[in-house]
């Protein structure tokens, strides 16, 4: 009897549990996000390809460069971003907390590099924190970003390096229009960026 009482109780835990599954972000600060970047760009998703690495499956999407804002990038340049997540063949992976890089939806990415990985291949800064959806134009207001809701769970941030009081990087920038995120991007990376 005990261990049938044990059985029910534990099919009902399972029944009535909710699904727990979150990513936990230390949230970055607008200097920090800056820094840690080698560009940053307006980008629209062409198409992409999941692959196995390193144990996981990645997502390499390839984004045309609409606006370059900042950095290494220039207008009209192709690269490629790497997500972790995505399918490969009938196995997949779902990665709580990385950008969404849909096909056609357009974001403001903050890139680096992929340390030993091809030339060209991307990742964004902070996960999902790096990526501001744009919402379209419209008759009576202009294209503006977003914070992404990709990002997760955020907490307070840590000291990242930064001067003290420095905002958090989605503070900054979502629900400005695009025109005025890019010239505030443009004129604080040289500060960031200083050779």
């Amino acid at each position: 009897m005990l261990r049938w009482l044990t059985a029910a109780g534990a099919l009902l835990l399972v029944l009535f549990v909710a699904d727990a599954r979150a990513s936990v972000s230390i949230a970055v600060t607008w200097e920090a996000l800056l820094r840690g970047s080698s560009a940053a760009a307006v980008v629209t998703p062409l198409d992409g390809r999941s692959v196995w690495e390193d144990g996981r499956i990645y997502t390499y999407t390839r984004v045309r460069v609409d606006r370059a804002v900042a950095g290494d990038l220039a207008t009209g340049d192709e690269v490629w971003v790497r997500t972790m997540g995505g399918v490969v063949g009938k196995l997949g992976q779902l990665v709580d907390g990385e950008p969404v890089l849909a096909p056609g939806q357009t974001s403001l990415l903050f890139l680096h590099p992929i340390a030993g990985r091809p030339p060209g291949a991307l990742d964004v800064t902070a996960r999902g924190q790096g990526q501001f959806p744009l919402v379209p134009a419209t008759a009576t207001a202009p294209a503006h970003v977003v914070r992404s809701n990709a990002a997760g769970a955020i907490l307070p941030p840590r000291s990242q390096g930064t001067s003290p009081g420095s905002p958090l990087a989605a503070d900054v920038v979502h629900g400005r229009v695009v025109d005025d995120v890019a010239r505030d991007i443009a004129a604080a990376w040289s500060g960031t960026h200083a050779r």
